[in-house]
């Protein structure tokens, strides 16, 4: 099972916009693929529930080890993408974990039955560092960062960095590192053009060679609750997020064959750890 967090410290990335069309072209290619709402805003489940409330038990009860990951997991408006939904009062659960044990480890527990009944697992998580944050990270083995053109972009990319290798030495997610960096929101101009060149000089492969143009049809597809993908699928925004699929697609397939090459799983871990330094 691909574990993926969508991690970013500034909102307004189109983090979650980038949660859901990964997941729908992935389920598109015939995978099985769950969606986590981990972010309090609850925009993922308001759109994947197509506007509708989620019903209890959410994201929150099963932080709290009040109901099976299982029993809240729903069907979602996009065909084979399932969902377990969040709404507002996940907030609660930075307050209310404080104080419990293994708190940094009850999504990474919740999943551990899972194993057999999904290709990927999205999360999509919180833009601020919280036990939220930490639970996504703990939980998955790729971590993929949005990143749109602005003055501010670049800022908190290396703390994303520490609080990865924090999450895996001291929590012992050694599987866990930074997949890729992906340009989104972008346009035809200097500003987008400038970021793109620093990135790339920075970071290298590490940045995923498809950019997601800003586009009118993926707002226009989020207002009906629906995935660019199926809304508009010629669209130029729906190709990128085609190609940056097949991407993650392609690097997932080539980590799970160095981790089965490898006995025991330590050149995986080895790698990963390369990779994110």
């Amino acid at each position: 099972m691909r574990t993926i967090a969508l991690v970013s410290e500034k909102g307004g990335v189109a983090k979650t916009v980038t949660a859901l069309n990964v997941a729908a072209c992935l389920a598109r290619t015939g995978r099985r693929v769950l969606v986590i709402d981990a972010d309090p805003q609850h925009n993922a489940s308001l759109v994947l529930l197509r506007g509708e409330s989620a019903r209890r038990p959410t994201l929150l009860e099963v932080l709290m080890d009040q109901d099976d990951a299982g029993d809240a997991i729903v069907k979602s408006a996009i065909e084979g993408v399932e969902l377990l939904p969040a709404d507002a009062t996940l907030a609660e659960a930075n307050i209310a974990l404080v104080g419990e044990l293994g708190r940094e480890r009850r999504l990474r527990s919740a999943l551990e039955g899972l194993d057999d009944a999904y290709d990927a697992v999205l999360v999509d998580t919180p833009p601020t560092r919280s036990l939220l944050t930490v639970n996504a990270l703990n939980a998955v083995r790729d971590a993929i960062i949005p990143v749109a053109p602005g003055l501010f972009s670049l800022s908190g990319l290396a703390q994303l960095w520490d609080v990865a290798e924090e999450i895996r030495r001291h929590l012992d997610n050694r599987a866990l590192r930074v997949a890729g960096l992906v340009l989104t929101m972008v346009e035809r101009n200097n500003v987008s053009r400038d970021l793109e060149e620093q990135l790339r000089a920075a970071y290298g492969d590490l940045v995923y060679r498809a950019s997601i143009p800003r586009s009118v049809k993926v707002e226009e597809a989020v207002s009906r609750y629906e995935s660019v993908i199926s809304y508009a699928p010629r669209s130029a925004a729906a190709r990128a997020y085609i190609e940056l699929s097949g991407e993650i697609i392609g690097d997932g397939q080539r980590q799970q064959g160095t981790a089965d090459g490898a006995r025991g799983g330590g050149g995986g871990a080895a790698e990963a750890d390369g990779r994110a330094a």
